[in-house]
C-alpha cells in the first residue's frame, strides 16, 4: 500500500473519532412529578449527552426551593460504534409554598436546557401525622364497570429509621379480579404535622371481573423498627379496606350488536403500508398495518379485527401482535395486526371500513372507533399481454404455439408464493425468538388464565380461543400450538374434549351456540399449572393478586 493511501486511510479514520467526540451537546431537564404538595419533595434531574466541558451552576434551583441533596454521575455509551459521553446531576428538592413554578434553564458549556413547569399544591393534613409508621391508600373511582381499569394507590410513610421491609401481597374479596402492578415504586419525602415522612407510593391497575361489591385491602408493611433508645422490634401495619361498586356490562348499540364489551377511557384506530406507496401492481404484495390503541384495558382484551374482503382482493393475515406500556394513568395496550394484500387485476380497488364499538367509562356511552373506505388505483403488472396485442373479438381463433412465456409466468407466481411464505416465517421466527423470561412467563400465564375464565362466564367464545392461545403459547414456549385443536392434543381429557368442543362451534360446518361454564370449570382447576416455578425467589414487592 502507498504512503499516499496509508494517509488517507488515516485522515478518514481521524475524522471518524473526532466525529464522534465532537458532536454538539444534548441539554435536558426533568422532575420525577410535576405535580406536588407543599409538604412533598421531589428530584430535579439535569442530562446531558455529548461532548463537554465544566459542571452546571444550580444554585438557581434554590430560589424558591429548598435543596436537600445532590449527586451527579457520569457515562460513557457506545452505540452502533458510536461514543457519547453521558451525564446526570440530580437535585432534591423540597417546595417553601405553593403555587405554580418555573425551574429556569441551566447553562452548560454555552448550551441552555429546557425550563421545567412545577405545580405545587397546599399541603393536606392527616390526622395520623402523629403516628411513627400508617398507611393510606385510595382508588381513583368509586364504582366501575365490569373488566374496565381502577387504580388503586398505596402509601405508607415512614418516619422513623426501619430494616428488612416488606409488603405482602393484598388481597381481594368480593369476586373475581385482574390486577397489575403499574410500574416501580416511588418513594419522596413530605411533612405531615410538622413531621418529616419517607413515603413509598405504589400503583395497581384492578380489572373487577364479576359485577357486585369488590373489597380490597388492607395492605400490609412488616419492617424491623430501629427506636432511638431500646432494642429493635419487628411491626406490622394494616390500613383501612376500600370497597367498589362494580357494575354490569352494557348492551351492544344497535348499529353492532354483535359487538365485544370493550371499557376504555380511549380508543383509536391507525392504518399503515410498508412501504408508503398510493399506488397497487396487480400480483405484487404489500403488507398492510392495522392498530388498535386502548387506554385502560389489557392487551388481551383488544378484539380481532375483522376485515371485510374487497372485490378483486386477497388479504393473508399474519399472527397478531399484543403490547402494553404502564403509565400513572395505568395501561395503554395495543394491538397490531398485518396483511400480506395482492391485487387481483388492473384498474381500482376499494378497502372497505373498519369499525371497532367500544363503551366509553368516562362519558357512559357506546363510541366507534373508524378507518374511514379507501379506493386505490392498481397498475397492470409486468407479465400482463398489453391491450395493442389482444386478439379481436370477431378475429379467427389461430392456434400457435405458447413458446416459453407460460413457464415465465409460473417462474414468476411461484416467486411470489415463495415471497409471502418467507414474509410470514420471518415474522413468526421473529416473534418466537423474543421469549419472556420465567418469572414473568408465569405471571402472565395467571393473567391470561383468569381473563379466560372471565371470557368463558360471559359465553364469548371467539375471545376465550384467542385468550387460551396466548396462554397456551407461554405454557410451550419451544413450540407453541397454533390451533385449539393443537392445544387439545397436548392436554388430557376432560379439558382436552371441551376445548375441542369449543374449536367446533367456532369453526364447525353447521355451528351452535357455545356455553362456556363446563370450561370455565375445567380452566379454574387447571390453574395450579400457571404458578409452578412461581414461589422460589418471589420479590416481597411483587403485584397484587387473588
Amino acid at each position: 500500500m502507498s504512503l499516499r493511501r496509508r494517509l488517507a486511510l488515516c485522515l478518514v479514520s481521524l475524522a471518524a473519532i473526532v466525529a464522534a467526540y465532537a458532536q454538539d451537546a444534548s441539554l435536558v431537564a426533568s422532575v420525577d412529578r410535576d405535580r406536588i404538595q407543599a409538604n412533598e419533595s421531589f428530584t430535579y434531574v439535569l442530562r446531558v449527552e455529548g461532548r463537554f466541558s465544566g459542571r452546571p451552576d444550580l444554585s438557581a434551583l434554590g430560589r424558591e426551593f429548598d435543596v436537600l441533596r445532590s449527586g451527579s454521575s457520569q457515562s460513557i455509551q457506545i452505540v452502533n460504534g458510536q461514543t457519547t459521553q453521558v451525564a446526570e446531576w440530580t437535585v432534591e428538592l423540597m417546595p417553601r409554598g405553593a403555587g405554580e413554578f418555573e425551574l429556569p434553564p441551566i447553562e452548560l458549556g454555552g448550551e441552555l436546557s429546557n425550563p421545567v413547569q412545577v405545580e405545587v399544591l397546599p399541603a393536606e393534613t392527616a390526622t395520623d401525622a402523629a403516628a411513627d409508621i400508617f398507611i393510606e391508600v385510595e382508588l381513583d373511582r368509586d364504582e366501575a364497570y365490569v373488566q374496565s381499569q381502577v387504580i388503586y394507590t398505596q402509601r405508607f410513610f415512614i418516619g422513623i429509621p426501619t430494616g428488612r421491609e416488606s409488603f405482602p401481597a393484598t388481597a381481594i374479596a368480593g369476586g373475581e379480579a385482574i390486577a397489575e402492578k403499574l410500574g416501580n415504586d416511588r418513594e419522596y419525602q413530605t411533612v405531615r404535622g410538622d413531621r418529616v415522612y419517607r413515603v413509598r407510593e405504589r400503583k395497581f391497575a384492578v380489572f373487577p371481573q364479576a359485577t357486585g361489591m369488590l373489597r380490597i385491602g388492607p395492605a400490609e408493611y412488616e419492617a424491623t423498627v430501629i427506636p432511638n433508645r431500646g432494642f429493635s422490634r419487628r411491626q406490622v401495619l394494616r390500613s383501612d379496606v376500600v370497597e367498589l361498586t362494580v357494575l354490569p356490562a352494557v348492551a351492544p348499540p344497535a348499529s353492532h350488536p354483535n359487538a365485544v364489551w370493550l371499557p376504555a377511557r380511549s380508543l383509536r384506530l391507525e392504518e399503515a403500508w410498508n412501504d408508503g406507496e398510493d399506488v397497487f401492481e396487480q400480483g405484487v404484495p404489500r403488507t398492510r398495518e392495522v392498530s388498535v390503541q386502548a387506554e385502560g384495558v389489557l392487551e388481551t382484551q383488544l378484539p380481532e379485527l375483522a376485515l371485510a374482503e374487497g372485490e378483486g382482493l386477497r388479504q393473508y393475515p399474519d399472527q397478531p401482535e399484543l403490547s402494553r406500556e404502564l403509565t400513572d394513568a395505568g395501561i395503554e395496550a395495543r394491538r397490531t395486526e398485518r396483511f400480506a394484500v395482492i391485487a387481483q387485476q388492473p384498474g381500482t380497488v376499494e378497502f372497505p371500513p373498519v369499525e371497532l364499538p367500544w363503551w366509553n367509562v368516562d362519558l357512559r356511552r357506546w363510541e366507534i372507533a373508524r378507518i374511514d373506505a379507501v379506493t386505490i388505483p392498481v397498475e397492470p403488472g409486468d407479465e400482463t399481454v398489453p391491450a395493442a396485442l389482444a386478439t379481436p373479438a370477431a378475429a379467427p381463433v389461430v392456434e400457435t404455439d405458447p413458446g416459453f412465456w407460460p413457464w415465465v409466468s409460473g417462474a414468476l407466481a411461484a416467486g411470489w408464493l415463495l415471497t409471502i411464505a418467507a414474509w410470514a416465517f420471518s415474522r413468526r421466527a421473529t416473534r418466537r425468538s423474543v421469549r419472556p423470561r420465567p418469572a414473568e412467563r408465569a405471571v402472565s400465564a395467571r393473567s391470561l388464565l383468569k381473563q379466560a375464565l372471565a371470557a368463558c362466564r360471559v359465553d364469548d367464545a371467539a375471545r376465550t380461543r384467542d385468550l387460551l392461545l396466548e396462554w397456551a403459547a407461554r405454557q410451550f414456549p419451544d413450540d407453541p400450538p397454533l390451533s385449539l385443536g393443537a392445544l387439545a392434543g397436548r392436554l388430557a381429557d376432560p379439558l382436552a374434549a371441551e376445548i375441542r368442543t369449543l374449536e367446533s362451534s367456532l369453526y364447525g360446518p353447521q355451528g351452535h351456540a357455545w356455553r362456556g361454564r363446563k370450561l370455565a370449570e375445567l380452566l379454574s382447576a387447571t390453574q395450579s399449572v400457571s404458578r409452578e416455578g412461581t414461589e422460589e425467589g418471589r420479590d416481597p414487592l411483587m403485584p397484587l393478586y387473588r
